[in-house]
């Protein structure tokens, strides 16, 4: 299968580990989001622990997704740490 390489924006603290923009290799026909973080996590692992710790959300083309939704080659991913504020 084919792949292609895709630039993941990491916001906030999740960019502590390995800065702010890491390279991953996705199918041609895109993942889900669940899969693209495990992937991350395995050829990052010092990001892997803050993924497994936390909860993640992630936004493919400037849209917050649910974890099912599919990555693709092309697509803009940014993943961001949860917010607390006031």
């Amino acid at each position: 299968m084919k792949q292609a390489r895709l630039d993941i924006e990491l916001c906030g603290r999740l960019a502590d580990a390995c800065g702010p923009v890491l390279g991953l290799a996705v199918p041609e026909n895109g993942l889900p989001v669940t899969a693209m973080l495990d992937d991350l996590a395995s050829a990052y692992p010092a990001l892997g622990e803050a993924l497994r710790r936390i909860r993640i959300r992630a936004c493919i083309n400037e849209t917050i997704v649910a974890n099912d939704a599919m990555v693709r080659p092309g697509d803009r991913v940014a993943l961001f740490p949860p917010v607390s504020g006031g």
